[in-house]
């Protein structure tokens, strides 16, 4: 089962990345004391994988917080697959993997999933220490086993690629609401809290994603 969600998410990042959709962004950010620093709201049409991946449509912005980047593009790191991923990192050994019951996600049951790290796993990198600090749930659907609903969790305070950041809280919590082409309507909510010596900030994320058809111009080079 495991390897043929993997395969299926591989598949759609690829599809995703002829695609666009659109989205309802809303922001929240709070400082080191829990006060209120702004809220945003943005209506945008995203592109992944686009040397532009954003358009706004409309945005409003109150106070100090600021809306995802719109600008162009520039990352030139070498992309590898989720199957390569998975390999270099040992997903399959270094998760233990337990099917907990079944839930209705978006009009069909799906199989929950729920993971967490086994002890004493190799760490050489980043990555596995990040992997080795999360545990969460997979919804997996049975009639087409595909990823319909995700929860992930940080367990511990992780230490960033930067002297002293250090990420003291994460949640990703991912559930589609409605099949569609290409994926359907769905929603996205991302709540991360961050300090360094200098500042501190909580910060949420809500993206509802709905819409998605294939981009025009890819479909025509290709």
């Amino acid at each position: 089962m495991f390897e043929r969600a993997l395969a299926d998410a591989e598949n759609f990042r690829k599809e995703l990345k002829t695609s666009e959709y659109d989205a309802i962004i809303r922001v929240q950010e709070w400082n080191e004391r829990g006060q209120l620093r702004g809220t945003a709201n943005a209506r945008a049409i995203v592109r992944p994988g686009d040397p532009k991946p954003m358009t706004f449509v409309s945005r409003e912005v109150q106070g100090k917080v600021r809306l995802p980047d719109d600008k162009p593009d520039k990352d030139d790191e070498k992309e590898i697959t989720l199957q390569e991923f998975s390999r270099q990192h040992q997903i399959a050994e270094r998760f233990a993997f337990e099917i907990t019951g079944t839930d209705e996600v978006a009009g069909e049951r799906a199989r929950r999933v729920a993971f967490h790290p086994k002890p004493n796993q190799p760490e050489k990198n980043t990555a596995d220490r990040f992997l080795d600090a999360i545990t969460g749930t997979a919804w997996i659907s049975e009639s087409k086993n595909k990823l319909v609903k995700f929860d992930l969790r940080l367990t511990r305070p992780f230490q960033l690629f930067w002297i002293f950041a250090v990420l003291k809280d994460l949640s990703i919590q991912f559930e589609l609401l409605e099949p569609g082409d290409i994926l359907g309507h769905a929603k996205v909510k991302v709540l991360y809290a961050l300090t360094t010596p200098v500042y501190s900030i909580r910060q949420l994320h809500e993206v509802d994603m709905n819409n998605f058809r294939r981009r025009k111009a890819v479909a025509v080079s290709n």
